[in-house]
């Protein structure tokens, strides 16, 4: 079963990261030394596409998302 962006928050929190700041469905998080920040836009419930997911892998290094 492909991730929600429910999954892809929690692993972010799980692995340090913080929201630095959110506009609507949009949220900027950012890591716990402060260098990388990536976005994350979508409903909780909504399916992370695989492009997405592929961005967020790059953009974080979590191999753990699937």
């Amino acid at each position: 079963m492909p991730p929600t962006y429910r999954d892809v928050r929690r692993a972010l929190r799980n692995a340090g990261w913080m929201k630095l700041r959110q506009r609507g469905s949009h949220e900027v998080w950012t890591s716990p030394d402060g260098s990388l920040r990536v976005t994350v836009a979508g409903k909780d419930s909504d399916t992370v596409k695989a492009g997405m997911l592929a961005e967020i892998r790059r953009g974080t290094g979590l191999g753990g998302l699937r």
